[in-house]
């Protein structure tokens, strides 16, 4: 009996060996195969097409229903080639083709609403520089895979997405950090490596600040443009307000784009943009007026002006420790070196103005309260040191008294 359920083990195995062997070559031959392995998210076409299907049932498409025929069209339950790429079939998908075919649904209000997406996104691709070239039939152009992936899509929110924040930059450096690529266009924009360099790259990949710029934060998303001249300022100005309120105060507000200059990136440059130190007010100047030129000199100042504010509030920080540890209660006085720094912060932006008397309202009054901190602490540390000498004094005398009387009492007993 037991060498009888051996023997049917061995069939059925052998069996199911031969339908996995034989399937996908029936199916090439066309003959007809009415069962084989099925995908609730690919039906049978993960039979020839395995890799896709596993890249597929991790997709958030899978999910929600979308399966290979929804956008290959086809039959997707059986394993007969001919009936499997019949009516309806498209097979590959050209670069051509793929946006209308993503906005087929992605810009249908009743199959977005559930999901709260919007349904704009193909309107603003053909606004996009990538949709004006594909629309005069270059194909090099990124299109909707390009960024999203082609069966393996996964939502932005989703750290594995190359949509993710942190991985927005490698996606769109696929192409805009491709010499081969990115030579043959107008643009010859290989502006990843560039960005990697940048303050805003550390921010976002070293430091983990998901609030740092990307490529989308400043050419859009899917109408993704480099801004105009005009409008580099503008774009900027969504995280530095107050950087462009001030520099529109100045000369440089008018003069710049009459001269048909960027606002930012005349000083700043595009993507490779560096921590603004205070230390350029000494250099950046003197690249468009001359070293030995009146511009140049207000950028000077404004910096002696800038570090002698800093040196004061550097003391005052000092002096604060040194009071911790005698110890003196220094609350009051860690607010208020808080609030020289936050003045002393505000006076870089200032200095977009290019008017060395409005950055010094900033670096004068954060001068005066490192100032007034040390005055005030030193006060109180004089006052706790002359204490201890008076204590040290009164303590000296006690003993000097105790002595005497001591002796006093000694020579006393003596006598008698």
């Amino acid at each position: 009996m037991s060498g009888a359920c051996g023997l049917g083990r061995g069939v059925t195995i052998a069996a199911f060996a031969l339908l996995l062997v034989s399937g996908p070559a029936l199916a090439q031959t066309g003959r007809a195969v009415t069962q084989g392995p099925v995908s609730k998210s690919a039906g049978t076409c993960g039979t020839c097409h395995p890799s896709e299907r596993v890249q597929h049932e991790k997709s958030a498409h899978a999910d929600e229903g979308v399966t290979c025929v929804s956008c290959h069209g086809g039959n997707d339950a059986t394993l007969d080639k001919a009936a499997a790429h019949g009516a309806g079939y498209r097979g590959r998908i050209t670069k051509s083709e793929e946006p209308k075919l993503c906005a087929s649904c992605h810009s249908d209000e009743s199959r977005m609403r559930p999901y709260d997406l919007p349904v704009d996104q193909w309107a603003l691709y053909e606004t996009s520089g990538h949709g004006k070239a594909l629309a005069k039939g270059d194909t090099r152009v990124a299109v909707c895979s390009s960024c999203h992936g082609a069966h393996e899509i996964r939502a932005a929110s989703d750290p594995a997405s190359p949509t993710f924040v942190t991985n927005i930059p490698r996606t769109c450096g696929t192409c805009h950090g491709d010499a081969k690529l990115m030579g043959a266009t107008p643009h010859k924009g290989m502006v990843y490596p560039e960005y990697m360099t940048s303050i805003h790259a550390q921010e976002l990949l070293t430091r983990g600040n998901r609030q740092a710029p990307t490529c989308v934060n400043c050419h859009g998303v899917h109408g993704a443009t480099p801004p105009a001249v005009g409008d580099v300022g503008k774009v900027c100005a969504h995280c530095h307000t107050a950087e462009r309120r001030y520099f529109a105060s100045g000369p440089h507000g008018t003069k710049l784009a009459k001269a048909g200059l960027s606002e930012c990136a005349s000083c700043h440059s595009d993507h490779a943009i560096q921590a603004a130190l205070p230390a350029r007010l000494d250099t950046v100047c003197s690249v468009c007026h001359g070293a030995d030129s009146n511009e140049a000199k207000l950028g000077r100042t404004m910096l002696t002006d800038y570090r002698g504010a800093d040196k004061e509030l550097e003391r005052a920080a000092a002096i604060i420790a040194k009071a911790d540890a005698v110890p003196v209660r220094t609350e009051d006085y860690q607010a208020r070196l808080e609030e020289g720094r936050t003045l002393l912060r505000e006076a870089l932006p200032a200095a977009h103005s290019v008017n060395p008397a409005l950055v010094k309202t900033f670096t004068s009054r954060a001068q005066s309260v490192g100032h007034e901190i040390q005055a005030e602490i030193q006060h109180k540390l004089d006052d706790l040191r002359w204490r201890k000498i008076g204590l040290l004094l009164f303590w000296f005398y006690v003993v000097l008294t105790l002595l005497v009387l001591r002796r006093f009492r000694e020579q006393g007993a003596r006598e008698i």
